[in-house]
């Protein structure tokens, strides 16, 4: 069997503000086999290959990493024009030294690593080819597509419409506001909370999941926000928004379904934390009512049966908030490999192993801010010697999840057998980090 795994980010048809994820897209070494071979937009950082390969159990030298040459200014992402270079088809070819592929594995379904399968004459190794070479994946991706197949199939949503125009915007945001309570406008495929504006007639609304508040009190007012965000909004004209009601204090999760040619199964859930932009993930789901588990479950598995129809094949989350009301309303999906695949399905299911999802569950922290670390064997280090790394006998402690961000650290997880014992390691890991005092 050999495998060819590419650590794609966001296709360029829909976001063009990826040139940092060079660090971030070398989780895909979690999902290496014996005898991979990894495609990645820049050297991966062997310090975290290797720690990584140690917990899997697989052989680091058997694994091959191939980085195409780099467009001007592109080295942290893969476009599609590096993955099409002759010079990296040829290493690619050398690398698998006449083996047929029998698997193409991406973290994004992008059109041009269908064109890539094709051109190393496996089309049928990459699940939903047909799918993916005719750029479904920006449809598996969109927040406005989410809202169609998510009424077409009946699972709920906000109050709300995908804005088609300016005018459908205004018309929609006027009505909403009308009813006494905020609303959320939201890029069509910003990620984290990042690409999330909520509206408001008066202030002293906190941002949950958005970038920021902004006051409205009229009709005028709403015109004039969109007459300024609108480009913003769209993308420059390549998307459409959408406009929903906002919940306040709603907690908001996840379920991940693998979609196969057999159907679909559910995968893994969690809870998703954000403060005001995404800041970690609880997984699987805690102290959830039986009933609204079952809502999250059963309304996630009719929108992927939707993108199962549709020809979609790999994993696909789908999000959703629980109202102070307990209702269950869905806000998005993300077909690809989410930041939350490898933690769940590998860190959880083969590191932590049994007792994952029982007596073990995983709380993991986004953006370690302000840590003061120089690279990931220093992070892993300072780890090891405090006695809170990760201890498979106890199955618990601290994993690191990424290789190391220069910007931010080491992203990490921890594995306890409940949250407070969680949250109490994760507070120690401020002082042994040494976070920066606030200036």
């Amino acid at each position: 069997m050999t495998r060819v795994l590419v650590g794609n980010d966001f296709s360029e048809d829909v976001r063009t503000d990826r040139g940092w994820t060079g660090w971030w897209v070398q989780r895909l070494a979690w999902f290496a086999a014996d005898g991979d071979i990894l495609v990645l937009p820049a050297a991966i950082d062997e310090d975290f290959l290797a720690y990584a390969t140690a917990l899997t159990g697989v052989d680091r030298n058997t694994l091959t990493v191939v980085v195409p040459p780099s467009d001007e200014g592109g080295e942290g992402t893969l476009s599609p024009g590096r993955l099409a270079r002759p010079e990296f088809v040829a290493a690619l070819r050398a690398a698998l030294g006449g083996r047929a592929v029998t698997e193409v594995f991406s973290l994004w379904p992008d059109a041009a690593v269908a064109r890539l399968a094709r051109t190393l004459g496996a089309p049928a190794a990459l699940p939903g080819y047909g799918f993916v070479d005719q750029g479904g994946g920006p449809l598996t991706n969109s927040k406005s597509v989410f809202r169609t197949l998510a009424g077409g199939a009946g699972v709920p949503v906000p109050a709300g419409a995908v804005a088609t125009s300016k005018d459908v915007a205004e018309t929609t945001i006027v009505e909403l506001l009308a009813s006494g309570e905020p609303v959320m406008v939201k890029h069509d495929f910003l990620s984290g909370g990042h690409g999330n504006e909520i509206l408001s007639t008066t202030g002293g609304i906190r941002p949950i999941g958005a970038r920021r508040t902004v006051t409205v009190p009229d009709r005028a007012a709403v015109r004039a926000y969109l007459d300024e965000r609108w480009e913003w909004l769209t993308g420059g004209g390549r998307s459409r928004p959408v406009v929903e009601r906002y919940h306040r204090d709603s907690s908001a999760y996840f379920t991940e379904y693998l979609i196969s040619d057999e159907g679909v199964e559910l995968a893994g859930d969690g809870e998703l934390l954000s403060a005001p932009y995404a800041v970690g993930q609880v997984m699987p789901c805690v102290g959830l009512e039986p009933e609204v588990m079952r809502a999250l479950v059963d309304g996630g598995r009719e929108l992927c049966e939707s993108l199962h129809a549709m020809g979609y094949r790999g994993r696909c989350a789908t999000d959703a908030i629980v109202t102070p009301r307990r209702e269950v309303l869905f806000t998005e999906y993300n077909g690809r490999i989410t930041g939350s695949t490898h933690i769940y399905a590998v860190l959880g299911e083969q590191v932590i192993g049994d007792g994952y999802g029982t007596d073990r569950l995983i709380l993991e922290r986004v953006w370690p801010e302000g840590w003061a670390v120089g690279s990931f064997a220093d992070a892993l280090e300072r780890l090891t010697a405090s006695g809170h790394a990760y201890d498979p006998a106890t199955r618990t402690g601290v994993l690191f999840t990424n290789a190391f961000d220069g910007r931010n650290g080491v992203m990490y997880c921890i594995a306890a057998p409940d949250l407070d014992t969680a949250w109490s390691l994760d507070r120690q890991l401020g002082s042994l980090f040494a976070r920066k005092s606030a200036r």
